[in-house]
């Protein structure tokens, strides 16, 4: 739609290029648009800005961020990066972690600045309450860290970027005069700061294109607002509403299944999906005992699809509501040989070794980046302990320089061994050496130069079997600098590290990969497969506990999220859910959930468990959850043993002795418990098979 709109008005509305800015939230989204428009165009892109709204924030921010105090050359901090800064700031304010965690109040302080609120504002907001008092207190302290550091958080790519055009008349008539049209993708998934952010770019032209789908909001944990999309014709009353009814992925079967559940939200647009590829096969609904007896049904079904129907590893997805949930399918598909790929795990700019060189990568950029320089001072080892490095740190923060800076100011320092000052000076001659170099070697040559000069490689090469893959992983990096081998320097290096801090999950997926798909629901949406199955339909989970406790709202996101799951599928959709999951460590009855009896009766294939001996359920709209749970319940294969012990239980084994219960879990086998011996350490046992016996039970000898 955007791609065609944008082309459209190039050919015919007389708008060149760089008067056009197209934003998405994915930098795979962004490079497919540009693929697209260069198609229809039949020739270059050239000076169009098309990209996610973090690198829109993050380009506007590079050419003109000094009118507020940003320089160019500012780092951009992912999660962990901006955990390490958090935790530096709270550690400065003295702020117990146990207490306050660093997730918590890093999850506060980023949906305050979706709200466009500072520290200032935030505290203002709750004058009189003690704990987001101290939330205030180590917000402040992180934006201190964060100037200091020349640095910004995701967050901060909008945030800033708003205060720029809105503090700053120049700037903002530059790019208003500039962007005579401006096209926003997946706007139901707006939050303020981006709503605000469009508002103001458009305003002068009022030439604005979005599309999305209220049905598909499900980022409202992250500040998403349905309303912008449900409210435009109320901010635009001139505008023209086409909707997009007819559906080219699903069969009409799928398209129905999914509108049987989202037309229980009564707060969107008025629309259902249709598509020429009438019928198709039913909705299979399949009840497991367990997560592991989910993965095997799974599993099996996905060895039938490729053995007699003719699909592939690659067409089958797994869908589930949390990461957590992907252990199970793991598991199963590793003992059953079936490769799979799986979003949303350790993703590879996490992995140590590759943040260790781009830490490198980004004190050269940018010296004052404390984070980076924590990293790397010491790796590889350079006889610093921590003890030194927390004595520059504070000295940094008590001569307000950058850490850096400070390695090299150690002279009222009588707490630096002078081992340590020649190895901070080594380090700082190091760091300057390779800075000067970035100024005029080409990236993939330079980054060779960095792994060389800084000992790295040597590190990785010693022939330690355990370092194998991390020197695998950085000749990928290597890799992908190569991409940047004709851009000169420095901007090689200054592109290549923006082009990293903002890559996504989604972004890493390798469509050419062969394996089944292991993907959460929030990662999934707008990819799209021949065979979906949603697992761990039940309340809870699909709904989640959380959106649950938020009540009307939440429930409304979560319908959404299953929407989303549904149309996801192509050809196939399976649904599944267990009577039992093991949920925060502990076995749990699991609920159906509530979004099961609102798929239509007559869409389902209710899967019988084999040997039942029981007629299929049936299928009016009444009875699809009691089918459900009678499904479920009644043919389960193995009683259910009863939990015979019990956290803090003592015990007595005839040959191990006394112990403790350290922890019991009912498995799909009976009960398991791990056991700490007074004289034999810790132990793993089933109770059915194990002598194991209360201790006042009076059993001292191994039965015959």
């Amino acid at each position: 739609m955007l791609t065609h709109r944008i082309a459209y008005v190039i050919a015919n509305r007389d708008v060149r290029p760089h008067e056009i800015c197209a934003v998405t939230f994915t930098n795979k989204a962004a490079r497919e648009m540009r693929g697209r428009v260069e198609a229809l165009l039949g020739g270059s892109t050239s000076g169009m800005w098309i990209g996610t709204f973090h690198a829109l924030g993050a380009r506007i921010l590079r050419r003109d961020g000094t009118a507020i105090g940003i320089p160019s050359g500012f780092s951009i901090y992912d999660e962990a990066d901006r955990a390490a800064a958090l935790r530096r700031a709270m550690a400065v304010e003295d702020i117990d972690e146990k207490r306050y965690p660093v997730n918590k109040v890093g999850h506060a302080i980023s949906a305050a600045k979706n709200e466009l609120l500072d520290a200032a504002g935030y505290a203002a907001r709750y004058t009189g309450a003690y704990y987001e008092a101290t939330i205030a207190r180590a917000f402040a302290a992180y934006e201190a860290e964060m100037r200091g550091a020349d640095a910004l958080d995701f967050d901060d790519l909008l945030v800033r970027t708003v205060q720029l055009l809105r503090e700053c008349e120049p700037v903002r008539e530059d790019y208003q005069t500039r962007f005579r049209h401006l096209f926003v993708d997946e706007y139901q998934d707006t939050n303020l700061a981006q709503y605000v952010l469009v508002t103001i770019l458009a305003a002068k032209h009022r030439n604005l294109t979005v599309v999305g789908d209220d049905d598909q909001s499900i980022y409202g944990w992250r500040g998403a607002d349905v309303s912008n999309i449900l409210s435009f014709r109320r901010d635009y009353p001139d505008a023209t509403v086409v909707t997009l009814e007819q559906n080219y992925r699903s069969t009409q079967v799928i398209l129905d299944a999914a509108h049987g559940v989202i037309r229980h939200n009564t707060d969107r647009a008025a629309k259902k999906l249709w598509t020429e590829r009438s019928g198709g096969e039913p909705i299979r609904l399949i009840s497991v005992y367990d997560e592991q007896e989910e993965a095997l049904a799974v599993s099996a079904e996905i060895e039938m699809l490729i053995g007699s129907e003719g699909f592939s590893l690659s067409d089958c997805a797994v869908l589930y509501r949390t990461n957590a949930q992907s252990r199970a399918f793991e598991d199963v598909l590793l003992r059953r040989g079936i490769p799979y790929r799986l979003v949303g795990g350790l993703r590879f700019y996490e992995r140590r070794e590759v943040k260790d060189v781009l830490a490198y990568l980004r004190l050269i950029a940018n010296p004052r980046d404390s984070v980076s320089f924590g990293r790397v001072v010491n790796v590889p080892r350079r006889k610093l302990g921590d003890r030194t490095v927390a004595e520059v740190e504070r000295l940094a923060r008590r001569k307000r320089i950058s850490p850096f800076e400070a390695a090299g100011a150690l002279d009222d320092s009588a707490e630096i061994t002078p081992a340590a000052r020649i190895a901070l000076a080594g380090f700082g001659r190091l760091i300057g050496e390779l800075r000067d170099l970035s100024e005029r070697m080409p990236l993939p040559q330079f980054l060779d130069r960095v792994l060389e000069d800084t000992g790295y490689e040597r590190m990785l090469r010693d022939g330690a079997p355990e370092n194998e893959e991390r020197w695998a992983n950085v000749t990928e990096l290597v890799g992908l600098a190569a991409e940047y081998a004709d851009v000169p320097p420095p901007q090689g290096l200054a592109q290549f590290l923006e082009n990293v801090a903002l890559v996504s999950d989604v972004d890493t997926l390798d469509d050419s990969a062969v394996g089944v798909t292991l993907i959460t629901l929030h990662q999934v949406k707008g990819l799209e497969f021949p065979v979906v199955f949603i697992a761990g339909m039940e309340e809870g989970l699909l709904p989640h506990v959380r959106a649950l406790e938020e009540g009307d709202s939440g429930v409304a996101e979560e319908r959404r999220l299953t929407y989303v799951g549904v149309t996801r599928a192509q050809r196939r959709l399976y649904v599944l859910h267990a009577f039992r999951r093991h949920l925060y460590g502990t076995p749990q009855l699991a609920e159906a959930s509530r979004f099961l009896a609102d798929l239509p009766p007559e869409l389902l294939d209710i899967v019988r468990r084999p040997g039942a001996g029981v007629p299929s359920p049936p299928r009016t709209p009444g009875a699809v959850r009691a089918a459900v749970h009678a499904h479920a319940v009644r043919p389960n294969p193995v009683e259910l043993a009863p939990q015979r012990y019990r956290e803090g239980a003592r015990i007595v084994h005839p040959k191990l002795g006394e112990g403790t219960i350290l922890k019991s879990t009912m498995t799909r086998s009976g009960e398991e418990v791990v056991i700490r011996f007074d004289g034999a350490g810790v132990k793993i046992f089933a109770v059915a098979d194990s002598a194991i016996y209360p201790l006042d039970s009076g059993v001292t000898e191994p039965p015959s």
